[in-house]
């Protein structure tokens, strides 16, 4: 019986001394799979073409766009991290740099809500010179993240010879990631809005720069211009992705060439819990309350 007693009452203070070990236990460092992004939005006018569907309702291609990563990112693991910039002209704006997305899951969802057409600085929208824009800024970031770069295609003014060589200082695959075609093959009208973001109507032929050559008239419509996507891609290294729903967006993501392997802050202290809770259901209830007032219960006889 004492011998029971003394190993009810170890394994209630070795229980206890877990139990507090567990709410004291900070974040260690573990190795886990995790994953790194700058995301680019183009936020030019055709980016405003509503070519997607979305619970039957029409949706703008940089609606959808944001929509979809928005969605992947529920999907990405803990001690992933991800930037957003919006590109028009040429460049690109940083508009938050790579931060983790559980910590910052809010922050994220807020910035990407408020990328739209009115943060538009030029009216042209040279794809090519602003992918490799973007290719520099993945780059000079650090940690070189997987570039993320969403657009139609649509270059504006139209390239009427070779598009322009890469930088000198940036080679073929030195940043990874994924060229996104947005919108469908069905050339459609580009919206004009203001700086406001105020409808005004569509652009007309002769409001907007022409291709030379009496097929290329059609620069005020806009479809994904998927071949000139993919080549851009091949010459950059990076991989092609036709943006049709968000599963496939997510898929891509986390693809194997993609995941990362590095020691992340984790909350552990769900071990010191289980073998605290293992200790306690080990042995019988009465071995750990003791038994003397169950069995000492019944009044003596006299």
């Amino acid at each position: 019986m004492i011998a029971r007693r003394a190993a009810a009452d170890w394994r209630l203070t070795a229980a206890g001394a877990l139990l507090v070990a567990a709410l004291l236990m900070p974040p260690l460092p573990w190795p886990r799979s995790n994953y790194d992004f700058l995301a680019v939005f183009d936020i030019s006018q055709s980016m405003g073409v509503t070519d997607y569907r979305q619970q039957g309702r029409p949706v703008a291609r940089l609606d959808y766009a944001r929509r979809a990563l928005a969605a992947a990112l529920t999907e990405l693991p803990c001690g992933s991290r991800l930037g957003l910039a919006a590109f028009t002209g040429y460049r690109s704006l940083m508009l938050l740099a790579p931060v983790e997305v559980c910590e910052h899951y809010g922050d994220l969802l807020a910035t990407l809500a408020q990328i739209d057409e009115r943060m538009r600085w030029a009216e042209a929208s040279e794809i090519t010179k602003g992918l490799y824009w973007a290719l520099r800024a993945a780059r000079d970031i650090g940690g070189e993240p997987e570039l993320l770069f969403f657009t139609d295609g649509h270059e504006s003014p139209p390239l009427d010879g070779p598009p322009p060589a890469l930088f000198g200082d940036l080679r073929k695959g030195q940043i990874h990631g994924l060229v996104i075609g947005t919108g469908g093959n069905l050339p459609r009208p580009i919206p004009k809005r203001d700086s406001a973001g105020r409808d005004r109507g569509f652009w007309l032929p002769d409001e907007v720069a022409q291709g030379r050559g009496p097929d290329r008239r059609n620069e005020h419509l806009s479809a994904r211009r998927e071949p000139h996507l993919q080549a851009l891609a091949f010459r950059t290294g990076l991989d092609y992705l036709r943006l049709e729903d968000f599963h496939g967006l997510s898929a891509a993501m986390q693809a194997a060439p993609r995941v990362r392997r590095r020691e992340v802050p984790t909350d552990l202290s769900w071990v010191p819990l289980a073998l605290a809770l293992a200790l306690l259901c080990a042995a019988p209830l009465g071995a750990l309350i003791g038994n003397r007032g169950v069995r000492g219960s019944h009044r003596p006889h006299p």
